[in-house]
C-alpha cells in the first residue's frame, strides 16, 4: 500500500538474489497488519523483524542469538543499556518513550522495558499460535504481540542492543502518542474482558479497584476486536 518506489526497489535487488522474496499488498495494512502477514510466510528455523532504516543494524541479531535456546521470543532494547553506550535521540522522543515504558507496566506487570523496538526474533513454531492472536495494526502491535505471548506462557527475553536515531523518520510523535495510548488501553480491556470469563490472559493481578474502575469506564467506548 505504500505510494512511494519501495516495491520497485525491492524488485530490482530480488532480480539479482533469489534469496529475497517481495510481499506486497495493494491495500495498506499498517505496521502491525503487514508484519503480522510476512510473519506467517517463515520457513527457516528462527524469523526476525527489523526496522527499514536499519536503526539497528542486522549484525545486532549477534547479542540475541544466544538466547535462542532458552526463549521462544527475544527482543532488542534501547532502554536496557548494560554495558553499551546510551542512545542519542531527540528529548520529547525519550520523554514519549519511557512514558510508554512506564504506563505499558502498570496496565500489564510485565517486566519488559522496550516494547516498541523494532527488532525482535522470534522460533517460527511459535508463529502461527501467537500471531493469529494480534489484531492491532498500528504501532502498538509490538506490545499486543508482548501481552498475547505471556497469555500463551512463551519466555521472553529482552536484550540491550546499539540502536541509532534517523532524524529523516517521518513518524508523527503526536498521532503515536493518540494511537499507540488508545490501542494499548483497547489490549487491556479486551485482555480483562476474558479475565472476567475465567479464559487464560496475561498474569496481572485484576481484582484491584483500580481495574474494575478502569474497566467499567472503558466499556462505555470500547469493543473488543475478537
Amino acid at each position: 500500500g505504500s505510494t512511494d518506489d519501495t516495491v520497485k526497489i525491492v524488485k530490482d535487488f530480488a532480480s539479482h538474489d533469489n534469496r529475497i522474496k517481495l510481499l506486497s499488498f495493494t491495500e495498506r495494512l499498517g505496521k502491525g497488519g503487514a508484519i503480522k502477514n510476512a510473519m506467517f510466510h517463515a520457513t527457516k528455523d528462527y524469523v526476525c523483524f527489523v526496522d527499514v532504516d536499519l536503526s539497528a543494524d542486522i549484525s545486532e541479531l549477534e547479542r540475541l542469538i544466544p538466547f535462542v535456546n532458552h526463549y521462544e521470543i527475544i527482543i532488542g532494547s534501547r532502554r536496557l543499556r548494560g554495558n553499551l553506550p546510551p542512545i542519542e535521540s531527540p528529548f520529547y522522543r525519550k520523554i514519549f518513550s519511557s512514558f510508554y515504558s512506564k504506563f505499558f507496566r502498570i496496565l500489564f506487570r510485565m517486566p519488559i522495558h522496550d516494547t516498541q523496538c523494532g527488532f525482535k526474533l522470534f522460533k517460527t513454531s511459535i508463529v502461527s499460535k501467537l500471531f493469529k492472536e494480534i489484531h492491532t495494526t498500528g504501532f502498538a502491535f509490538d506490545s499486543e504481540i508482548l501481552v498475547k505471548a505471556s497469555w500463551l506462557s512463551l519466555r521472553i527475553k529482552e536484550v540491550p542492543i546499539i540502536w541509532k536515531y534517523d532524524p529523516a523518520t517521518k513518524i508523527s510523535v503526536y498521532k503515536q502518542v493518540r494511537e499507540m495510548g488508545n490501542s494499548l488501553l483497547q489490549i487491556w480491556y479486551e485482555s480483562h474482558l476474558l479475565w472476567l470469563q475465567n479464559k487464560s490472559t496475561y498474569p496481572e493481578k485484576r481484582g484491584t479497584i483500580q481495574a474494575s474502575i478502569l474497566f467499567r469506564t472503558l466499556s462505555l467506548f470500547m469493543n473488543p476486536r475478537q
